[in-house]
């Protein structure tokens, strides 16, 4: 049986959208189309301009559906600073029969650990259990079948302000699509991108745009904290200027074609640059606790604003052993998917079946309609 799974990543400035096919007889995914569109009705998944947004979202799915007969499932990608992350804990005691422990008990103990304080402003995102305790034998990751009395259960829990969910809510409502499932990107990316080496040894994930960082970091294996930032290589570009003593936008037009080499001043202004820029991202990351509390010796550097100058200048400023550029390798795909720029749309593909086969999350049928009724809209509808 195949499935065709569409991701929406919304970076600051752009949108990244991933069309993927899933064989579920031979486990087999194939990347069929990948795009990227700029957008300014969003600010990362930020609602800036609602008929904008509506208007940006009908165009991406009517490139897609030229890809598709019937309609994907939808996974849409968060970032941005109306995102905050959360270490909890909670509990269900076992109640089957024989005491042993089933889907249930493990869902029940993940649900169980939303505070109960959690303000009216804030709605979950997403839980992802991260490790479960039976009767305080802990570091347990696959519970299902065991015996016990009580399960507990770490999760690492995503939340976001209300208002900003219900306006992308009710864009993609506008857009005829009414059933999809919501993941954290960086989280998304963390988990599919990183090597267990890394998680282990201690690694920041660094995912970065325009406008826009979501950052993530792995001490001992596992996800300790996650960060949405408002920084993004466009104050890089700033920063440029002022080395250069230019304005932003001529500064920009130097550096559009410019290939790192081919001019040592320009490539002195660039380290200068992003060794403030890097120093501006220390400052917003020293600001928590678990930065400071989980020291990472490795980084991996993804986005659309990723590059080696970057990568460089970010091993030195932060004193990292280890640093590359992330992207998914051994890919089967119809299309180049090796930019560093695509690794969020991947990810939440890869991310969103991980969880389904886990039984973690599994993401419900889209109702039938979505694509035909933007083809229909578009007068499209004969084509297809």
């Amino acid at each position: 049986m195949n499935r065709n799974i569409l991701s929406l990543d919304f970076y600051g400035g752009e949108i990244i959208a991933a069309l993927a096919a899933q064989d579920d007889d031979t486990d087999t995914l194939r990347i069929r189309h990948l795009l990227r569109r700029p957008s300014r009705a969003f600010a990362g998944a930020f609602v800036r301009d609602m008929r904008g947004a509506q208007e940006e979202l009908t165009r991406i799915f009517a490139d897609i559906a030229q890809y598709v007969s019937f309609d994907p499932l939808v996974v849409v990608g968060l970032r941005g600073s109306f995102l905050s992350f959360k270490h909890s804990n909670g509990f269900e005691s076992v109640n089957a029969r024989n005491r042993i422990i089933g889907e249930r008990e493990m869902e029940a103990a993940a649900k169980n650990s939303v505070p109960t304080s959690l303000s009216d402003t804030l709605d979950i995102v997403d839980i992802l259990p991260l490790s479960y305790s039976i009767d305080g034998n802990t570091d347990i990751k696959k519970p299902k079948g065991m015996s016990g009395f009580t399960l507990g259960a770490e999760t690492f829990i995503s939340y976001g302000l209300v208002t900003h969910l219900n306006n992308l809510n009710h864009v993609f409502t506008a857009a005829n699509c009414t059933d999809y499932q919501v993941l954290p990107s960086s989280v998304a990316v963390g988990e599919t991108l990183l090597t267990p080496e890394e998680k282990q040894a201690g690694v920041l994930l660094w995912d970065v745009s325009g406008g826009l960082s979501s950052l993530a970091v792995y001490y001992k294996g596992a996800l300790m904290d996650g960060w949405e930032i408002p920084l993004g290589t466009d104050k890089l570009a700033e920063y440029a200027a002022d080395v250069m003593q230019n304005d932003v936008e001529t500064t920009r037009e130097i550096l559009h074609d410019y290939e790192p080499g081919s001019d040592e001043v320009i490539d002195d202004v660039l380290e200068e640059a992003a060794e403030k820029f890097l120093r501006a991202m220390s400052k917003e990351l020293c600001q928590s606790v678990s930065y400071l509390k989980y020291p990472a010796t490795r980084l991996v550097l993804c986005g659309s604003g990723a590059d080696k100058m970057l990568l460089k200048t970010a091993k030195k400023t932060w004193n990292m052993r280890k640093a590359r550029i992330g992207v998914f390798e051994n890919l089967i795909s119809d299309c180049s998917a090796d930019n560093p720029a695509y690794c969020g749309a991947l990810a939440l593909i890869r991310h969103a079946l991980d969880r389904e086969t886990k039984q973690l999350s599994v993401a419900q049928a889209k109702e039938p309609g979505l694509l035909d009724g933007l083809l229909d809209k578009l007068g499209l509808s004969e084509l297809f």
